[in-house]
């Protein structure tokens, strides 16, 4: 028997403005180009069972010759959407893949280290392994080194945002 998606089950992807109306995680890390299905998509399938909304920066149409410069209209809304991912997702998770130093994936991990809202999956052939294993070290990230285990992170992370609570 197929199981489908809940109806309130989204995923939201650049430039595409959204609305978020329910838990929701945003994908940051290794962009690998042509590599069909990326893990993001396969992530998010993967979640498909809960009523939640992935953000999923990746974006179809980039092209490689867009100028990389916050005047360059299509670069800027790009970032601006990423941005904005972080400030509404309750959980911000991160992929580090062999093969891809992904700096602006290293940045991002920066950024959001702080915010108690971030897990980490990082493979064990990344190349930068050592700056992850001590960013999540310093500020008490869950680190996992293979992709399952990041859903199972998340997961158990959207059980607590999604579990009902009993007031009286």
């Amino acid at each position: 028997m197929a199981t489908t998606a809940p109806s309130d089950f989204a995923v939201h992807k650049p430039p595409a403005k959204y609305v978020i109306k329910s838990p929701s995680v945003v994908l940051y890390g290794s962009v690998e180009v042509g590599i069909a299905p990326s893990w993001q998509d396969k992530l998010a399938a993967s979640l498909s069972s809960l009523p939640i909304a992935v953000l999923n920066p990746l974006r179809e149409d980039w092209d490689k010759t867009w100028i990389e410069d916050i005047s360059f209209p299509k670069f800027r809304e790009q970032v601006e959407w990423e941005m904005d991912c972080a400030k509404v997702a309750d959980i911000i998770a991160f992929y580090f893949g062999p093969g891809s130093l992904a700096p602006i994936s290293l940045l991002e991990l920066g950024m959001y280290a702080a915010t108690g809202k971030v897990v980490v999956c990082c493979h064990p052939n990344y190349e930068k392994k050592g700056n992850i294993q001590m960013v999540c070290l310093r500020y008490g990230i869950p680190l996992v080194a293979e992709l399952g285990k990041l859903e199972e992170l998340i997961r158990e992370r959207f059980q607590r945002i999604l579990k009902p609570t009993n007031i009286g």
